[in-house]
Parts: C-alpha cells; structure tokens; sequence
C-alpha cells in the first residue's frame, strides 16, 4: 500500500506540473497575441482556467496520498 500510494502521489505530482505549464502557456497566449478572433481569445483563457483548476486539484490529490502513505 504504501508504494502504491508513493507512485500515485508522484504521478499526481508531475500531473500536476505539466497542467500548470500548459495553464501558464495558455494564460502567456492569450496576453500575447494581438491579431485573433475572439474565439480565439475564449479558448486560450478557458483552457487557462480549467488547466489552472486541474493542476491545483491534482497537485491537493498528491501531496494527500503523500502524507497518507507518511502516515501508515
């Protein structure tokens, strides 16, 4: 149990990274583009948004199973 919960909290924790640089790279689109549709402009900050949400879940999902896994 505990290396199952030792590779799940690493796994949620790189999870969590790679969401937050798509997040980061998307929030840095939509600030830096100057000629787009406003579709465009829609999608990038959406996705910001709910990349931004998925990283922080996943990131509060990991250090749980960390600190669970330190617990048993």
């Amino acid at each position: 149990m505990k290396v199952f919960l030792l590779i799940m909290g690493i796994v949620c924790i790189v999870a969590c990274v790679l969401s937050l640089l798509f997040s980061a790279f998307n929030q840095y689109a939509h600030r830096h583009v100057l000629d787009g549709s406003s579709e465009l402009f829609q999608r990038l900050q959406r996705r910001s948004t709910i990349f931004l949400i998925t990283g922080i879940v996943l990131a509060l999902l990991g250090a749980a199973c960390l600190i669970i896994r330190g617990r048993l």
